[in-house]
């Protein structure tokens, strides 16, 4: 009955991860289309390139997330109501605190890249999409815990997470790379040294997440 127990709250865990996932992402494409639409800027992403970020991010990590082992203490937690919604107000908080912070990064990325640099569309496209994925691929670390640090303990080893993180970066690479799928993905060429920026542009999803468990739940 224990083990039933603990497989039942492993699992969802992990829809609850899933769901902050997807809908924490979705949610920052849509804020950074909106202030694209406010201040009278060209879209930031075409279609095509939605579907590879939903097909090249979001399918892989989503898939990575549902094999989350569950946390040291998951079975410490109280019994959930039955009527309980998924959406619950820590759900809620966490999904608009992450989706807010990346829809804002890759607004204020692609205006600096348009009204500052004044860099070509395509370019700066090809630069909101390595961002993009960037930054989906070091949110799921986020997303592997709701209360502990990704850094604790407490959060177990998930190869998967690991081998999806490296499978979609490397495929961003190569499409960016290869010009026939370049230029099916209109993916304009970023230089290694541009990416390196991005990549720690990205990194600070990390960042504000962990301060973010940190004070509201003032764990390690």
């Amino acid at each position: 009955i224990i083990a039933s127990i603990r497989e039942g709250r492993i699992a969802y865990s992990n829809i609850r991860k899933i769901t902050y996932f997807l809908i924490s992402c979705g949610l920052a494409e849509i804020l950074f289309f909106l202030l694209s639409v406010l201040f009278d800027m060209p879209a930031p992403l075409v279609a095509i390139q939605l579907l590879w970020l939903n097909v090249v991010t979001d399918g892989i990590q989503d898939i990575s997330l549902s094999f989350e082992k569950g946390e040291k203490d998951i079975m410490k937690d109280k019994p959930r109501d039955p009527k309980e919604s998924l959406f619950d107000k820590e759900l809620f908080l966490e999904i608009i605190v992450s989706g807010a912070f990346i829809g804002l990064l890759i607004f204020a990325v692609f205006y600096y890249l348009m009204k500052v640099l004044h860099v070509d569309l395509a370019l700066a496209r090809g630069y909101v999409m390595a961002l993009m994925v960037f930054i989906q691929n070091t949110h799921v670390f986020n997303c592997r815990s709701e209360k502990h640090s990704i850094f604790s303990k407490e959060v177990k080893f998930n190869p998967f997470v690991f081998i999806g993180v490296f499978g979609s970066i490397l495929l961003q690479i190569i499409v960016m790379e290869v010009p026939f799928l370049s230029n099916v993905l209109k993916a304009a060429v970023v230089p290694y040294h541009h990416m390196l920026i991005l990549f720690l542009l990205a990194a600070s999803v990390v960042v504000v997440m962990e301060l973010y468990k940190k004070l509201r739940f003032n764990k390690d």
